[in-house]
């Protein structure tokens, strides 16, 4: 499959709004690999802190791409980069929510766990892992850009998630034009 080709698909998977509320219930939730069982929190606070976990490895996923798309063609992918900025936003919406619902919580504790049971999820059950984030990361678009246009999330969590978003997107770029221009 050609370079555009996954890009497109990723970015159809990721950024179309192919679920519903009813996604973000499948297996992250309930008994799932991800759900954070050492403190008790509201059923939003553990998607929320699901989507974190789910962005952070979607993201991961999609750098991998384009590294690789980069290393072949010599380019770095703008659309590649202009989906993982989206991602990269969600998942600190996805953070800044969570802090929200669960101001009390041990953020990263609680993250670093839901990790680990969902690298435990992944190498199991890659493909399943593959397929649920797909379906989730959209909602979790969704969800996190509508609190933030509610203003249920401060402009200053906005903007620092706006921000992350930016520097992690010119942290890769930099890297990859400097890996480009070098061979």
């Amino acid at each position: 499959m050609r370079a555009m080709d996954r890009f497109v698909t990723v970015a159809a998977l990721c950024l179309g709004l192919t679920g519903t509320v009813s996604a973000a219930e499948s297996p992250w939730l309930g008994t799932s690999p991800a759900r954070p069982d050492s403190q008790k929190l509201s059923r939003d606070a553990q998607r929320a802190l699901i989507c974190e976990t789910v962005s952070d490895f979607a993201a991961y996923q999609l750098t991998k791409l384009i590294r690789d798309d980069a290393q072949e063609n010599q380019a770095v992918s703008p659309e590649g980069i202009q989906i993982l900025r989206q991602i990269r936003l969600t998942e600190g919406l996805a953070s800044a929510a969570f802090e929200t619902l669960a101001p009390q919580a041990d953020h990263d504790s609680l993250y670093q766990d839901a990790v680990k049971k969902m690298q435990v999820y992944v190498h199991e059950d890659h493909d399943g892992a593959d397929a649920n984030t797909k379906r989730l990361v959209p909602v979790c678009q969704q969800t996190y850009t509508k609190m933030a246009a509610a203003g249920e999330l401060s402009q200053e969590q906005v903007q620092h998630a706006k921000d992350a978003s930016r520097e992690s997107v010119a942290k890769l770029t930099r890297e990859l034009q400097g890996s480009t221009l070098s061979h």
